[in-house]
């Protein structure tokens, strides 16, 4: 019994996660092809491609493929723009490490989010985030190796 309720389960989780892709692509393909100006619209659309849900589902999709409204109309988002670390090596201002699991970035007034996020964008082994102040940036590391690599990045763009 109980693992035919099991099998059960895993199975309605497996169709909920396929309905969710399914509706995702299905909500971008509007998107893509057709200019929609209100979430009822979207859910009308969206109706008449065989797709039944409801706005808040809707608007958890839109949040997720990174769906905005512009100028009236839901457009996504073309893939993000970040800038290279490289780029940013004349905002830099030192680092120190703060602990087994963290690392100070400091950086020159309102430069700290770009940084933090080419930071992040560097996959460097064992960062695990970043917060970001206006001039601080603090990295979350998984330990002391980890800290000393972001460390190293960071004193070599000095």
């Amino acid at each position: 019994m109980i693992i035919r309720l099991r099998a059960a389960l895993t199975n309605s989780y497996s169709r909920a996660m396929t309905l969710t892709g399914e509706r995702r692509e299905a909500l971008r393909a509007v998107l893509r092809e057709k200019r929609c100006r209100s979430q009822e619209e979207l859910l009308r659309t969206l109706l008449a491609r065989g797709i039944r849900t409801t706005q808040p589902v809707l608007s958890r999709d839109l949040r997720a493929l990174r769906a905005v409204k512009r100028d009236g109309l839901y457009t996504l988002l073309e893939s993000e723009r970040i800038t290279p670390l490289e780029n940013l090596a004349s905002l830099l201002r030192g680092t120190a490490p703060a602990g087994a699991n963290m690392v100070v970035v400091y950086a020159e007034p309102g430069a700290a989010s770009a940084i933090a996020r080419a930071l992040e964008a560097e996959r460097i082994p064992g960062l695990l985030g970043t917060v970001a102040g206006d001039d601080t940036i603090f990295v979350a590391v998984e330990n002391t190796d980890a800290g000393e690599r972001v460390r190293h990045r960071v004193i070599a763009l000095l």
